[in-house]
């Protein structure tokens, strides 16, 4: 099974004690039980990614907390952070709903990565998408603007600048909001235009921007869909707005100068 560990991080502590339930770390990783095969199989997969890790250690490199940040697997609830009580939900069939986007979009056949992969690229962007909330209510971080879009924001700057291959995680987290997109009628029901997140096909697009600003050489062809006549200004604007929000976000971050890679 994929690991972040060996195949995507390298700490610079190698030495980093670690366990679900340690009273001394920043982030506290809890498991509850599965209540099926599907939810096994799901929080094995989770487990073996070492996903939580590479979160345990990026907190404790570039975003860490005052108070104890807990992430709970399991139940219905979420993904989302809870503020009353400083924790992360994820249910594990978040996992299960993407790997099967992943799956019915033949995402190996076309993209050569795995569906496991992109549903755990998926994982980590969504765990630094609510960490990126909890440091807000944490650090008292003033947000001007949607904070939703803030905290994709966040998760797309830490996983390009500070996790191996983190700009190929980013576009599998960007294509699940495609992917999502797709599910979606023609029209939005009015309450949705009031909504606290951009929509999928938005932050699929933002997030894309984002990724080609970091490195416009590398990710020249990223922006293709967009049409040819707006295409050379939405580049010139997405490299700006990288060094923008980069900037901005490390106004609030720590050792912004030790990267994994």
């Amino acid at each position: 099974m994929f690991s972040y560990l060996t195949k995507r991080l390298h700490l610079l502590c190698l030495g980093l004690l670690w366990s679900t339930s340690s009273a001394n770390a920043d982030v506290q990783i809890i498991y509850l039980t599965p209540d099926s095969k599907l939810e096994t199989e799901a929080k094995q997969a989770i487990v073996d990614s070492d996903v939580n890790l590479l979160l345990v250690e990026l907190s404790k490199q570039h975003f860490p907390f005052k108070n104890k940040l807990t992430v709970r697997y399991g139940g219905n609830e979420g993904p989302l952070y809870d503020p009353q009580e400083h924790t992360m939900l994820m249910p594990y069939s978040f996992y299960n709903e993407a790997l099967q986007y992943f799956k019915q979009n033949q995402y190996e056949e076309k993209f050569g990565r795995s569906a496991q992969l992109g549903a755990i690229d998926t994982i980590l962007h969504t765990l630094l998408h609510e960490a990126g909330h909890a440091y807000i209510e944490d650090q008292s971080i003033p947000i001007l603007g949607k904070e939703e879009d803030a905290v994709d924001n966040f998760a797309a700057v830490i996983m390009l600048e500070y996790v191996e291959d983190g700009d190929n995680a980013a576009i599998s987290a960007a294509d699940m909001f495609a992917f999502e997109s797709q599910d979606r009628p023609e029209y939005y029901q009015a309450d949705e235009y009031i909504g606290e997140h951009s929509f999928d096909l938005q932050r699929y697009f933002s997030t894309l921007c984002l990724i080609f600003g970091s490195d416009p050489q590398k990710h020249n062809e990223l922006l293709n869909e967009i049409d040819k006549d707006l295409l050379e200004e939405r580049k010139e604007n997405c490299i700006s707005q990288y060094q923008t929000i980069s900037h901005n976000w490390h106004i609030y971050l720590k050792n912004k100068d030790n990267t994994y890679f």
